[in-house]
């Protein structure tokens, strides 16, 4: 047996040699950087070495995605494989289209979902697995900026709002998976590649190994991206409504494994996209 009591306050991958335990210092990843579209330099200063992908618009504090974006790769260059399913999103962004789109998800190389996020107008729902969530009464299709944080720990999974003074939590009632599939996929701002897009502008989205940065977001935000709702104008959408692909089909949330009483409430809300 081997135990390190600070890996969970510290954000640490726990590696056992024998009776004595290993901490190694993880990082946080920014997934908008490990994907390419930000980096040192700004992005308006991309080349035609560096060409933005299709669907994607550079802007000041970070990229607009349209209902043309396709941006994937597989799981193990996005998320290291020591940070297990136990970490925390701290995320900061706007919604440009009301839809039922993922913000992300991860797929294992036989396409079972085993992580991802989704927005349905009134409903943030946070797959742990395979037919497996929890959700939370938060609107993110209102036209704001929207500074959050979302902490999977556990048997449990957190939301946090208004700099961590606002949580609502919801406890999983099923096993989730502890590792993600290294040979499978990370998908942004989509299910799968026939699902339909998230479109809206994206600042920060940071993934840590810690609760800490979850519990305490607001001091993890990049600069720009904290003043997002004090200093930046509420605008329309910056992008325009362009013909929606043909080729994508609207995805309703999957079937969370809840209580009786929530899984009724979310059945109306699904009723309604439906309808």
């Amino acid at each position: 047996f081997c135990h390190c009591s600070l890996c969970h306050s510290r954000g640490c991958a726990l590696v056992c040699l024998g009776t004595h335990a290993l901490c190694l210092s993880l990082s946080d990843v920014d997934i908008l950087q490990r994907l390419g579209l930000a980096g040192k330099k700004p992005l308006s200063a991309w080349s035609s070495s560096r060409s933005v992908p299709q669907g994607v618009i550079p802007f000041k504090s970070g990229v607009i995605f349209t209902q043309r974006a396709r941006i994937e790769a597989p799981t193990s260059t996005i998320i290291p494989a020591a940070f297990g399913t136990d970490l925390a999103l701290v995320l900061s962004l706007c919604s440009h289209r009301i839809n039922n789109a993922f913000l992300f998800s991860v797929k294992s190389k036989k396409k079972k979902l085993q992580l991802g996020v989704q927005f349905i107008p009134g409903k943030v729902i946070v797959y742990v697995g395979h037919k497996r969530s929890v959700y939370f009464d938060y609107n993110v299709h209102d036209g704001h900026w929207h500074n959050m944080a979302i902490d999977i720990r556990g048997q449990m999974v957190t939301l946090f709002t208004s700099c961590g003074k606002q949580r609502l939590h919801a406890d999983l009632h099923f096993k989730k998976d502890e590792a993600l599939d290294p040979q499978g996929s990370f998908l942004l701002g989509k299910m799968n590649q026939h699902s339909i897009q998230f479109e809206g502008a994206i600042c920060q989205f940071d993934i840590y190994p810690s609760a800490k940065a979850a519990h305490n977001y607001c001091k993890y935000l990049k600069k720009h991206c904290r003043q997002a709702d004090t200093f930046r104008p509420n605008l329309p959408p910056l992008v325009p409504l362009l013909p929606r692909d043909p080729s994508a089909s609207p995805m309703a949330p999957l079937h969370p494994q809840q209580s009786p009483k929530r899984s009724i409430t979310l059945s109306r809300v699904v009723q309604g996209i439906a309808h």
